[in-house]
C-alpha cells in the first residue's frame, strides 16, 4: 500500500524532509495521493512533520510499531504472519492461545504494550507502552529439537547480534534468560515449546522477547535493577525484524554449534555455561 511505502520511506530519510513531488514521482502518484497517505499516517499515531516549503518528514520522537515497518527487514521468511498488539496481557499467552485453537502457522506477535508481561519462573516483566519490544516467534521447527536450552541461546545471540552496533558497549548475557547492559537487565527471554510424547523432543517452539528500547522511568522498586538500552535509532520496527530475521536463520539448524561461541563470549559465566553444555576447553 502507499501509505506503508510512504512511511518506510519516510523513517529511511529521518530526519531530513523529502517534497510532495518527489514522494509523487517516486511513487508514480499525485500529490494528492501522497497528501492523503499522510494524513492516513497521522491518524494511526505516527507522528509527521508537514513544511508547504520542505515537505514531509518523519518526527524522531515517532517510533510506532506497525506490521509492514517490521516485514520489510524480513528476508528469510517475507510471508511470516505478522500481527501487532498495541495492547495485550502477554504475547506468549496470546501465541499459545492460537496454538490451542490449532493455529500451527508460523507466526511472530508483537506488541506495544503488555499487561501482564510474563518471565521465567512466574517472574513479571515490566513492559509499558511506547518504550519495548515485546515479541514472540511461535514456529514449527524443522526438525525436532534435543536440546532446548538452545532455543534461549539462539535467541539471546540474536538480540546481541542486532542491538551491538548502536550500543557503547556489548550487552552481557547471565545463563540463560537475562540480556544486561551497563550492570542491568534490559531483556529478557521467556521460551516454551511442544513436545511429542513419544520421543520427547520439541517439535514447535514460542520463544518470547521482552526488550527495554527507549529510555525508561522504571518504578522505584525496579529503579537499581531495570535498565534499557536507551536507543532512540533505528526505530522499534527495524530492530523487531532484523530480530525476527536473525531468529529464523538461527532456527533453521540449532544443531550447529558456532553461535554457541557467540553467547560465550557474552556470557556473564563462562565457565558455567561451558558446564552446563557439556562443553570442554580445547
Amino acid at each position: 500500500m502507499l501509505k506503508d511505502e510512504l512511511l518506510k520511506t519516510l523513517e529511511e530519510e529521518s530526519p531530513e524532509p523529502i517534497s510532495g513531488q518527489r514522494l509523487a514521482e517516486r511513487f508514480q502518484v499525485s500529490r494528492n495521493a501522497v497528501w492523503k497517505a499522510v494524513n492516513r499516517l497521522k491518524e494511526e499515531g505516527h507522528e509527521i512533520i508537514s513544511d508547504p516549503a520542505r515537505g514531509y518528514a518523519l518526527s524522531a520522537a515517532s517510533d510506532v510499531l506497525y506490521e509492514e515497518g517490521i516485514r520489510s527487514y524480513i528476508r528469510t521468511e517475507p510471508g511470516i504472519r505478522i500481527i501487532v498488539f498495541r495492547e495485550t496481557d502477554s504475547t506468549n499467552n496470546e501465541a499459545k492461545r492460537r496454538l490451542g485453537t490449532g493455529d500451527q502457522e508460523n507466526i511472530l506477535l508483537v506488541a506495544d504494550h503488555q499487561t501482564k508481561g510474563r518471565g521465567r519462573m512466574g517472574h513479571s516483566f515490566y513492559s509499558p507502552a511506547g518504550t519495548g519490544i515485546y515479541m514472540t516467534l511461535s514456529m514449527e521447527l524443522g526438525k525436532p529439537l534435543l536440546k532446548p536450552e538452545r532455543i534461549t541461546l539462539a535467541a539471546a545471540v540474536a538480540v546481541v547480534r542486532v542491538f551491538s552496533p548502536y550500543l557503547e558497549e556489548k550487552p552481557q548475557l547471565k545463563w540463560v534468560n537475562d540480556i544486561f547492559y551497563k550492570g542491568k537487565k534490559v531483556a529478557g527471554i521467556l521460551s516454551e515449546g511442544i513436545s511429542d510424547l513419544e520421543t520427547g523432543m520439541i517439535h514447535h517452539v514460542i520463544v518470547g522477547i521482552g526488550m527495554n528500547v527507549l529510555p525508561v522511568k522504571f518504578p522505584a522498586e525496579l529503579a537499581d535493577i531495570a535498565g534499557s538500552f536507551g536507543l532512540t535509532k533505528p526505530h522499534r520496527n527495524e530492530l523487531a525484524g532484523r530480530i525476527t530475521e536473525e531468529l529464523l536463520t538461527l532456527y533453521a539448524d540449532l544443531s550447529d554449534d558456532a553461535f554457541l561461541s557467540e553467547y560465550l563470549a557474552c556470557s556473564m559465566h563462562p565457565d558455567r555455561v561451558m558446564k552446563e553444555l557439556g562443553i570442554t576447553e580445547s
